[in-house]
């Protein structure tokens, strides 16, 4: 069976980053512990940031993929505040190293791409302009990268309570935007 490179490389990034500060772990650490050469490293990612972007992609959308079958936008924001609250741990260690605002700029990125791609699968869209979309969709991502921000690993965050109102938050903003559309 052929190994998935990249996966093994953040996967190994991520182990180390649980016995390691992250700003300390190298190449060299990486390329030492997945007993590859620095050349392949580089074949696939430019460097250890880039490595870290991959695996927030690709933890995000096994999330989207996994669970797209809800048509509950409540429940799937829910999911998301979950599993990013499942990877707290990391995600502080992440936000308390020198790379943070690199970070956010992921988190943000992230986070957009796949609230993005969520707006893409629903079969009814609200008919908005797209300036109006734009700021629904940044207002959105802000949203919950600055609840993720705050309430990184606190065991006490009602997650449901949050996608509800998030929910509520965003589905208002909506019917205002559309009625004033109307309006003019």
């Amino acid at each position: 069976m052929a190994v998935n490179m990249k996966s093994m490389i953040a996967e190994t990034f991520m182990a180390l980053s649980k016995t390691k500060d992250v700003d300390k772990i190298t190449v060299m650490d990486l390329v030492k512990a997945c007993h590859i050469s620095r050349q392949t490293f580089y074949y696939h990612f430019q460097d250890i940031l880039e490595v870290i972007e991959w695996s927030m992609q690709q933890a995000f959308q096994e999330i989207l993929t996994r669970k797209m079958d809800t048509d509950a936008p409540e429940k799937t924001i829910c999911i998301f505040i979950e599993s990013s609250s499942e990877a707290a741990a990391l995600l502080k260690k992440l936000l308390h190293s020198k790379r943070r605002e690199q970070i956010e700029t992921i988190l943000v990125n992230t986070v957009r791409s796949y609230l993005q791609e969520l707006i893409n699968r629903q079969e009814s869209k609200p008919n908005l302009p797209l300036a109006d979309a734009k700021v629904i969709l940044d207002f959105c991502t802000y949203g919950i990268v600055g609840l993720l921000l705050e309430n990184c690993g606190k065991k006490s965050l009602d997650k449901e309570r949050i996608a509800h109102q998030m929910v509520r938050l965003i589905s208002k903003g909506i019917e205002i935007l559309i009625e004033q559309e109307a309006n003019h």
